[in-house]
């Protein structure tokens, strides 16, 4: 095992985290409760390999508990989640004996996503001031990345997976960001004409 790979407790999920984005799980299956349960007792991540289309993709998302919201009399839980961090899955196993749940051999990305395209700089800055309102100027946008950017821009599981898979993630974000850009703009045209009709 390399220094960049570690075994994390696995919990497989259709849904799909970018670095910061937060959301919530019921917790009801026995093998989860405990896996949720031995995360919080030792202050532990665990992993989230994405599923997709019925079976396992090379991608997953190491998550941190920020809370738990709900417990139930049962043992049920709702948690708050968010994402630390992205990685490649190397191996899975169903179950981690003497555990009820499984585990994943992961190895984390190396990949700098700080944001160095200038035509990605400038596409971000318009999007946000034209689609979001919001004003970001360049120095700002020199301590973010491409994560960052991407979780604010509300892509779909498969656009996200598109992101992370791709070995050009600035060129991909710039592409999706022009999309969303071309899309809003040509409702904004749509609804002015509207307007003036």
């Amino acid at each position: 095992m390399t220094p960049n790979q570690l075994t994390l407790p696995a919990f497989p999920l259709k849904s799909i985290l970018l670095p910061g984005e937060a959301t919530k799980l019921h917790i009801y299956e026995e093998r989860y409760k405990e896996l949720v349960q031995d995360c919080l007792d030792n202050d532990a991540s665990f992993a989230i390999p994405f599923f997709e289309n019925g079976k396992m993709s090379d991608y997953g998302c190491e998550v941190k508990i920020k809370n738990v919201v709900k417990e139930y009399a049962d043992g049920k839980k709702d948690i708050l989640i968010e994402c630390v961090r992205i990685f490649t899955i190397i191996e899975y196993s169903e179950t981690l004996s003497p555990k009820l749940y499984g585990a994943v051999l992961i190895e984390f990305e190396r990949e700098n996503t700080v944001i160095t395209n200038s035509n990605l700089q400038d596409a971000i800055i318009h999007y946000f001031s034209t689609v979001q309102n919001k004003m970001i100027d360049y120095d700002t946008l020199s301590k973010l990345n491409v994560y960052n950017i991407a979780a604010s821009l509300q892509l779909s599981a498969q656009e996200k997976l598109e992101l992370i898979a791709s070995r050009n993630k600035q060129a991909v974000l710039l592409n999706q960001i022009k999309f969303i850009t071309h899309i809003v703009n040509a409702e904004q045209e749509l609804n002015n004409r509207f307007m003036f009709n």
